[in-house]
């Protein structure tokens, strides 16, 4: 059964009709817009895998439509392929400088509008596939130090440009060696996961949890001052308390930035959180000494 969402843009109810056939008759789910506001409208607040564009509307045409919807999902993110009856050169020119992925006539065999359909939905998914790997930590699935920088440096410019604020917490897991040590890398290796799995699940979907390197990781909190920050960071910390990997139970230390410290760069900001973590960990030393 094919899972993927197809939504079909046409202001000719037979056309959308037929195409909305053809497409759920093989197992696509299709939803449809007459005009290109409802069509942004629809986007804004629901997620398809591609979409199909009459080209002439009226009010808004197609070329038009393709490039709004460019300013929200790139090229690589959602195909748009234009349905016309007009491929012309100058219409196929302005239709690719518009952003769309691709050109089929109206007049055309419904096997010719799957065909291409099939190949821009495995496209998509290949290069979306390529784009986690290149994003994440293969071990326990967080994001990875790369995506944490390039998103970190987005956030900053962000909010120097905006004023959008944001907070940072780094932690660092306490006792990593020690189970690696006297129980093997497997155990690590769970322990590692563990703790992901237990902060994803308290964590905002808009908050991203990044793992920077052997026991250390980073979470941004979009839209979040430095007490959220704080709420945020004590509730992972209580939830991998009550972890416990063979004999050993889970800690962590911590440390917060928030972006409305006006810090001058994203170096000065992460060397913050940083501080603050270690400062954390030398209290939490001597709470045991």
């Amino acid at each position: 059964m094919v899972e993927e969402k197809i939504l079909i843009v046409d202001d000719d109810v037979a056309e959308l009709k037929k195409n909305s056939d053809i497409l759920t008759e093989v197992g696509y789910e299709v939803v449809g817009c007459r005009s290109g506001a409802e069509t942004l409208e629809y986007l804004n607040n629901n997620p398809v895998e591609l979409v199909l564009l009459d080209v002439n509307m009226p009010e808004m045409n197609g070329y038009d439509v393709c490039l709004n919807i460019r300013k929200q999902f790139p090229l690589d993110d959602l195909p748009i392929i234009f349905l016309t009856n007009q491929e012309n050169e100058t219409s196929v020119a302005q239709g690719f400088q518009s952003g769309a992925s691709d050109f089929v006539c109206k007049n055309s065999a419904s096997d010719i509008l799957l065909a291409r359909i099939g190949v821009h939905l495995r496209l998509a998914r290949s290069l979306r596939n390529l784009r986690e790997i290149s994003l994440t930590d293969d071990l326990t699935g967080a994001y990875n130090r790369r995506h944490a920088i390039c998103s970190l440096r987005e956030l900053f410019a962000r909010s120097k440009r905006y004023g959008t604020n944001f907070s940072i917490i780094y932690f660092d897991l306490n006792g990593l060696k020690k189970i690696n040590d006297q129980h093997g890398h497997l155990a690590g290796d769970l322990l590692l996961r563990s703790v992901v799995s237990s902060c994803n699940k308290l964590l905002r979907e808009s908050d991203m949890l990044f793992r920077m390197g052997g026991d250390e990781f980073l979470v941004i909190c979009p839209d979040t001052d430095l007490k959220g920050a704080f709420v945020c960071a004590e509730r992972m910390q209580d939830a991998v308390k009550s972890l416990t990997i063979v004999d050993q139970t889970v800690a962590f230390a911590y440390g917060t930035a928030c972006s409305t410290e006006d810090y001058k760069d994203m170096d000065e900001m992460l060397r913050s959180a940083d501080a603050s973590m270690y400062e954390c960990k030398r209290k939490m030393r001597a709470g045991r000494s």
